[in-house]
């Protein structure tokens, strides 16, 4: 595999890759949050010589099942079609994790995809409560998370 970085992107970097992956096959064309605007948003990709092939968003906010912990949501994490599979997942993954952990989160958790879980179980997060339908994909999801390493 190349060498790829992760970087900070602006909200209309992260948007295509969105729409190609987390839209396709849905009822919804729309690849906005209402937590992309958060000050605490911040969004993370991967880009290569064709573009962006991997986002992801990052935004402080409660874990619903421990809601006074800080906790950090991963929210709209894409990895292009072709490249499934290749690590970049991963990679964006472990630097979103190090972020979170820089900003005193002791969990990361997210509103995953059932197609995606196996990803998320590789990676240390747990499933949390029962399967609901997401209203924008009308995909079956979980809670996942997982809890961070202390800051040193």
């Amino acid at each position: 595999m190349a060498t790829h970085t992760v970087e900070e992107l602006p909200l209309a970097d992260v948007l295509d890759l969105r729409i190609r992956v987390l839209r396709k096959g849905t009822p919804s064309s729309n690849p906005s949050y209402v937590e992309d605007d958060d000050p605490s948003t911040v969004h993370l990709g991967v880009r290569n010589d064709i573009g962006v092939i991997a986002v992801s968003s990052w935004i402080d906010r409660p874990y619903p099942v421990e809601p006074t912990l800080r906790a950090v949501q991963l929210k709209g994490m894409a990895i292009d079609e072709n490249l499934q599979g290749s690590g970049i997942g991963r990679l964006i993954l472990n630097a979103g994790e190090t972020r979170a952990t820089e900003r005193g989160a002791v969990i990361v958790w997210a509103r995953a995809r059932d197609a995606a879980m196996d990803f998320y179980v590789k990676c240390g997060y747990r499933m949390v409560g029962d399967m609901f339908m997401d209203d924008a994909t009308g995909l079956p999801h979980h809670i996942v998370m997982k809890r961070l390493p202390k800051r040193r």
